[in-house]
């Protein structure tokens, strides 16, 4: 009896602390998401620390020169060298260059963090920006497309009426040159007119052109 009310206890234990854990991770992220700062919050903040962490930068250098200075009165300056203020201010003097050391390096850090969040607003502005551009040249690509279209549909238009213009040009040629022909040589051109109008194949000259006898073709040729 006492063994199963043990593993009883241990069986109700356990789902509570199961609600339990699960109950505390959820107010660390609800509280987490509210102590978090905003993006203006962020600024603010990088700016006053970067302020604080330039006057802390200023007194750790002025602390190194004082110390410094300190350090040569005491070992060139004075007739007699007291070591126990040269140790002092050489230990004064180490102490001031480590917190001039870890100033730069908290100033890193934020410098760091700043560049994080201005780098990620540049990234977001590079993009819209890149995107922007890229639409930019898509319209004016399909733009150029589509009067490539329209230039290749008049081409064709033309050259499917090219046939036609080059037959009506070759026609408009013959006819001029024909009407040159009969204005400057009239005879040779209704000669010309009846030679055509003779059907092919037949056995007798043509009315235009007379035949001309030998005895008169030998007198014509002695006169």
């Amino acid at each position: 009896p006492g063994t199963s009310g043990s593993r009883s206890s241990e069986d109700q234990s356990q789902p509570s602390a199961g609600k339990g854990a699960g109950c505390t991770a959820l107010l660390v992220a609800v509280v987490s998401r509210k102590l978090e700062l905003t993006r203006a919050e962020k600024h603010v903040h990088n700016f006053m620390m970067d302020t604080q962490l330039t006057k802390r930068l200023k007194n750790a250098a002025t602390n190194v020169l004082r110390e410094t200075w300190l350090i040569y009165k005491h070992t060139r300056l004075v007739k007699r060298v007291n070591p126990g203020k040269v140790r002092t201010h050489q230990r004064k003097f180490l102490l001031a260059i480590y917190a001039l050391r870890k100033v730069k390096m908290d100033q890193r850090k934020l410098l760091d963090n700043a560049n994080t969040i201005t780098d990620m607003a540049k990234t977001q502005n590079t993009v819209y920006e890149i995107v922007s551009d890229m639409s930019t040249r898509q319209d004016t690509l399909e733009e150029r497309l589509s009067i490539i279209d329209d230039k290749i549909a008049a081409l064709q238009e033309q050259l499917r009426l090219l046939p036609d213009i080059i037959s009506s040009t070759l026609q408009a040629h013959t006819e001029k040159m024909d009407q040159r022909r009969n204005f400057l040589h009239p005879e040779s051109a209704a000669g010309l007119q009846q030679a055509r109008s003779v059907p092919p194949g037949c056995p007798w000259p043509s009315p235009a052109l007379p035949l001309v006898k030998p005895s008169q073709a030998s007198t014509t040729s002695q006169s």
